[in-house]
């Protein structure tokens, strides 16, 4: 009996409906509502704390205030796809812009 090929769509297909069936099931948990309810119950205490200190004369600075929780997540390999979209957009600007001086001068 001869050996079947593998289906790479069907694959496709079956990783992709179960991504679907993980995000579906995450939403409908409340996952996404519980995160979002934990970044506005800091925010309430950032801003009882930023009220108290104006009530008790402190010097208040903003930014003592704001939480960020901002992941720096670069690497080579994100610094050079940086460098290669700035190049691509260097290259099609100016191409396009070359492509318009040339029209222009033939046209009008």
């Amino acid at each position: 009996m001869p050996k079947k090929k593998p289906n790479h769509f069907m694959h496709i297909l079956g990783g992709l409906f179960l991504v679907f069936i993980a995000l579906f099931i995450s939403s409908k948990s409340g996952y996404y509502e519980t995160t979002l309810n934990e970044k506005v119950v800091l925010t309430d205490q950032q801003i009882a704390k930023f009220e108290q200190d104006v009530i008790n004369g402190e010097v208040v600075d903003l930014n003592s205030y704001i939480l960020e929780e901002r992941k720096d997540y670069s690497n080579k390999f994100t610094d050079a796809g940086d460098k290669f979209t700035e190049v691509v957009e260097k290259f099609v600007t100016d191409g396009l812009s070359g492509v318009l001086k040339v029209l222009k001068t033939l046209f009008l």
